[in-house]
């Protein structure tokens, strides 16, 4: 089982509530450590984990580091091969194949109160190797485990709580990782002078590094460099929207009317319009009425929204 970690004393002098107001501000925060969590891994128990992972995936920056090649699965076995050619090879939810960052997760998700998921993915990279210019649907502690990364960092998000990540891409448009068809107007950012307005840290051993989600950054290892990225997700599982609804949608379930579907309203002889959209309108003035209802009790009364909220800190990766 392994004994439990202490994550205050083991980031420290970096504190808690810095890390709160950090996720709060959106201002990356940079600290030198003492190396207290070095302990937790290195790089033979990077390659068992990877061995026990099947998220073991490599990229490459692209011709002058404007971009990054698309990921590739790749087997453990060919970590070396990859690493020696200038790869960046990351395992994701390394937390599920090394115990002990199992711990780390838990322990961060509880000393924060993040009522998100929680994972830990862990990242190797040869000299000049690294990702290159995009923001994360998270927020991220990196740990500095071995060597040296140099990290260029914008000092407020683009875009606050994304609920995808961008880059940049070989055009040198900065944009989603996903089609600009599903993009909504909310979610569209001005295209940055980055990395002009961005400040330069370089994290050595024993370093840690906050950068909230939708703040553009990039890393380059100086050399050799091994770290572990303790991902603050607030996307699906434990989000505002997730504590909420999900709340109401076991409070409703007893309710006939909400578990069934809508009133039928037939075509016209089977083809043409709708004879009438008048229950339909009254069926769905009744539901929200119901649920205006509904609100108001737990405005009232919010110990089911807090039972839930609870429930997630619980709620392992």
């Amino acid at each position: 089982m392994g004994t439990s970690i202490d994550f205050e004393r083991l980031i420290s002098p970096l504190t808690i509530g810095e890390i709160v107001a950090c996720c709060k501000s959106g201002k990356p925060i940079f600290q030198n450590g003492d190396g207290a969590f070095r302990k937790l891994f290195n790089r033979k128990r990077f390659d068992q984990a990877a061995r026990r992972s099947d998220e073991v995936h490599v990229t490459y920056p692209g011709k002058h580091r404007r971009s990054m090649r698309p990921a590739s699965r790749i087997d453990a076995d060919d970590i070396d091969m990859h690493y020696a050619a200038g790869g960046t090879v990351c395992i994701t939810g390394v937390n599920l194949a090394a115990s002990q960052l199992q711990r780390l997760s838990k322990a961060c998700k509880m000393s924060l109160g993040w009522s998100g998921i929680v994972d830990c993915r862990a990242y190797l990279s040869n000299d000049n190797s690294g990702y290159t210019p995009h923001f994360d649907d998270k927020t991220v502690i990196t740990l500095q485990i071995e060597g040296c990364k140099e990290w260029q960092v914008a000092d407020a998000p683009a875009m606050r709580n994304p609920i995808t990540n961008a880059g940049r891409f070989p055009d040198g448009v900065y944009r989603y990782f996903r089609d600009a068809a599903e993009l909504e107007p909310w979610e569209h950012f001005e295209q940055p002078e980055f990395p002009g307005n961005a400040a330069t840290y370089t994290l050595n051993a024993g370093d840690m590094l906050v950068v909230p989600a939708g703040v553009w950054h990039s890393a380059c290892a100086k050399g050799h460099s091994l770290s572990i990225a303790i991902a603050l997700n607030h996307v699906g599982a434990g989000s505002a929207r997730d504590i909420v609804f999900s709340t109401l949608m076991k409070q409703v379930i007893s309710d006939p009317d909400w578990r069934g579907a809508a009133p039928m309203t037939p075509l016209h002889k089977g083809d043409g319009p709708y004879e009438s959209l008048s229950e339909i309108d009254e069926f769905l003035v009744a539901q929200l009425r119901s649920l205006r209802d509904l609100v108001d009790r737990n405005l009232e009364d919010r110990s089911d929204l807090i039972g839930t909220w609870a429930q997630s800190l619980r709620t392992d990766p």
